[in-house]
């Protein structure tokens, strides 16, 4: 089973950010919540003692914001069950302005052997404009450290269309990473429409420009033996997330913390995303899902991934209008998304199911 940790805490928040966190929280906060937090793990292992552990990602929020010690307190549940030994990729997210030769070293001897940093942007004003804390300086400062550091699996997370960015901003950071390290993953992510306040509309690149960002580079990378796994999602062979691919193929995951969301065996549910919901063990959402309906998501993720294999589709004639129109592709039984089509994807899926 794949395991995912909600810590929901952030210096500041972002103002492009729709996931559930608090920038306000003090050590007792913090303390109160991963109480919470393992006593919730405890009472899962409890059930479940014999289940297997393939992952376990500490997401958010801004999980660097704990220190190793608290980290060690929440490994320590796990390390105790008999599913511990195969266990094989543990992801920690981090923003630049955590990450410490000291802190790697720490997190490295717990068993984190995969670290997702939080750039988004080298565009200072950009990050200015979104309320991120980071600048160019503290960013090359970080990569300069995870390049020397223990954790050979580093991700870069990007993000194309924000505020103030320019033409050609997404090869520009690209290479200006690369420069500083090699990572082995390059997330890649579009700014959706819904995810930015009103003010910022006179200041957001075209619909053309975000696309050409996103393609220029997606080219670069794979031209750097990168390739593309999943629509925002890029790794060099055998550096892919095994946790992420866990949502995407219908793989039992467990989530754990504030508004963290699980999927076993046919049924989905997800935790309370209040504070105080969570601490009394609510649920906002819990779902058992139809063999359609989990035939509709094979659809929609596989478009996202591997493709969708001919035999799940039943409108053949409406695939093969996307392929005379360029959207989709066929190989060896399978249907995949264009470069053209993945910006159509979401109206695509909508006459295919």
């Amino acid at each position: 089973m794949f395991f995912y940790l909600h810590i929901p805490f952030c210096r500041q928040k972002c103002l492009y950010c729709k996931f559930a966190l608090t920038p306000k929280f003090d050590e007792l906060k913090v303390r109160i919540y991963i109480d919470a937090l393992k006593t919730e793990i405890e009472e899962f292992f409890v059930k479940n003692p014999e289940v297997s552990i393939e992952t376990i990602y500490f997401g958010g929020g801004t999980p660097s914001v704990l220190t190793s010690g608290q980290i060690s307190e929440i490994f320590d549940i796990f390390r105790k069950q008999k599913g511990f030994s195969s266990i094989s990729e543990i992801t920690l997210e981090s923003n630049p302005e955590d990450i410490t030769p000291k802190y790697l070293a720490e997190i490295s001897k717990l068993g984190v052997n995969r670290l997702s940093l939080g750039v988004q942007t080298l565009n200072d004003e950009s990050l200015r404009m979104v309320g991120r804390a980071d600048s160019n300086e503290s960013i090359f400062r970080a990569l300069d450290i995870l390049a020397k550091g223990p954790i050979e699996n580093i991700s870069i997370d990007l993000i194309a269309g924000l505020p103030g960015t320019v033409p050609g901003q997404i090869t520009a950071d690209l290479e200006q990473i690369f420069s500083h390290i090699t990572p082995k993953h390059v997330s890649i992510y579009m700014l959706e429409d819904e995810s930015y306040p009103e003010e910022w509309k006179s200041l957001l690149p075209s619909e053309e420009t975000i696309r050409d960002e996103y393609l220029s580079g997606m080219e670069w990378l794979q031209s750097r033996g990168f390739h593309r796994y999943e629509l925002s999602n890029f790794a060099l062979p055998d550096f892919e997330s095994k946790h992420n691919q866990s949502y995407w193929n219908h793989s039992n995951y467990r989530g754990f913390g504030l508004a963290a969301a699980s999927f076993v065996d046919t049924k989905r549910f997800t935790n309370s995303s209040s504070f105080t919901g969570y601490y009394g063990g609510e649920r906002q959402e819990e779902e058992v899902l139809s063999p359609e309906s989990r035939r509709i998501e094979r659809i929609m993720f596989g478009f996202r991934t591997s493709g969708v294999a001919l035999n799940e589709l039943d409108n053949m004639n409406t695939v093969e209008k996307f392929q005379r129109e360029g959207l989709l592709e066929i190989r060896e039984n399978k249907v995949f998304l264009t470069s053209t089509g993945i910006f159509l994807i979401d109206h695509i899926i909508g006459e295919l199911i």
